[in-house]
């Protein structure tokens, strides 16, 4: 059955318009409009099952804007959200869909224009299209950017996913995006959801709101070090690190961190975190448990380690040249950037356990992870 004559000819007028954008919704069988005159309303009169019109009324839409009925494929989720790069035209057509999976995937697409991302977040203001779109400089470095972190700030304390939470602070925490105020708002939250400090770590990592005290032999260790890191020893640049105030209040965050987590998604983004910030040490993070870690760290500190590692080994002895008593804090340094979910995936494997049974759980690695910090710490 086709379109009530009173609605096919409103949708004819309204697509004939210089549309922007489209959304339907089919709860309430209204499809709005975004056009260069601003917000037009278009109230459907359907004649059949609401299901059936909606989909003819986007048959119509669909044949208007690509020639073709049978609109964006909705069910290529994964392919929608890789990132494609399209033409801006492109992008345009498929925001007047008024098809959800389109709007994704143009919240997706590489280099997005900030005037289209506008009209995306129009077309779906829903806080996992604000994070998608949080993800473009292009964004950032507007006005709109400010209003979608003010948009995730309202929401976050309503978000009950410990992934989505972190991945929402870390977006947050982007240079440009929140005030100093707000960034100092989130960080006194954290005190009450520890799922906030990993993402704090993945953000921030050298520019945290905790306040640490360098080393009391720091000074001395530039003085011993500044040579091996101008020759470019970058194993000397993490262990001076480690021993600064940045190095410090990222240790003490991870130990806020692991006092009262609540969710296995916490802990991994926490592990992860760790390690990718020694990335550029060149460590895999595959082992799965410490003691094959420790092992593994022992062959690099002794130089019975693969050619891949050898270079590791080369700047780890520089160290121990200068300063021998080094060992014991290179290896800890050594551990810290082998943290990865792949510790956790033997604890975590077949279990949904949460709170104390979760802690419990996880000493096996968090006991060893804190002993390493320590021994950076003394």
């Amino acid at each position: 059955m086709p379109l009530t004559n009173e609605d096919n000819l409103r949708l004819n007028v309204l697509l004939r318009q210089n549309l922007y954008a489209l959304r339907i919704d089919e709860s309430k069988m209204i499809v709005d409009a975004l056009t260069e005159r601003g917000e037009a309303r278009v109230v459907l009169n359907s004649n059949c099952r609401d299901e059936k019109y909606i989909g003819q009324v986007k048959e119509t839409i669909s044949t208007h804007v690509l020639g073709s009925p049978i609109g964006y494929p909705v069910y290529i989720h994964r392919w929608a959200r890789m990132g494609q790069s399209r033409k801006d035209e492109s992008l345009q057509n498929l925001l007047k869909l008024g098809e959800p999976e389109a709007v994704v995937a143009v919240a997706h697409s590489e280099n997005l224009p900030v005037e289209i991302a506008r009209y995306t977040w129009w077309a779906l203001p829903t806080e996992e299209n604000a994070r998608t779109l949080l993800r473009h400089q292009s964004v950032i470095h507007d006005s709109l950017g400010q209003e979608l972190a003010i948009f995730l700030m309202e929401f976050l304390p309503f978000e009950a996913d410990a992934q989505r939470i972190v991945e929402t602070v870390s977006l947050l925490l982007q240079p440009g995006v929140l005030s100093q105020s707000d960034r100092d708002t989130l960080w006194k939250k954290a005190s009450h959801k520890s799922a906030y400090y990993p993402g704090f770590l993945i953000a921030v990592a050298d520019d945290l709101p905790q306040h640490a005290e360098e080393h009391t032999n720091y000074s001395d260790l530039c003085r011993q070090l500044t040579a091996l890191i101008e020759q470019g020893n970058e194993t000397a640049k993490f262990y001076l690190w480690c021993h600064s105030d940045k190095g410090r209040a990222f240790f003490q965050t991870i130990k806020l961190a692991l006092k009262r987590p609540a969710q296995q998604a916490v802990i991994v983004s926490l592990f992860n975190a760790i390690g990718h910030h020694f990335s550029a040490l060149g460590l895999t993070r595959r082992f799965r448990t410490i003691e094959e870690i420790k092992a593994f760290n022992d062959r690099i500190f002794d130089g019975h380690c693969e050619d891949v590692h050898q270079k590791l080994n080369i700047e780890i002895q520089q160290i121990k040249s200068i300063i021998p008593e080094s060992k014991e804090r290179s290896l800890a340094m050594l551990g810290l950037a082998q943290m990865s979910e792949a510790l956790l995936d033997p604890l975590f494997g077949g279990t949904d356990c949460l709170g104390s049974v979760m802690r419990k759980r996880i000493k096996p690695v968090s006991e060893p992870l804190l002993e390493m910090i320590g021994t950076l710490e003394q």
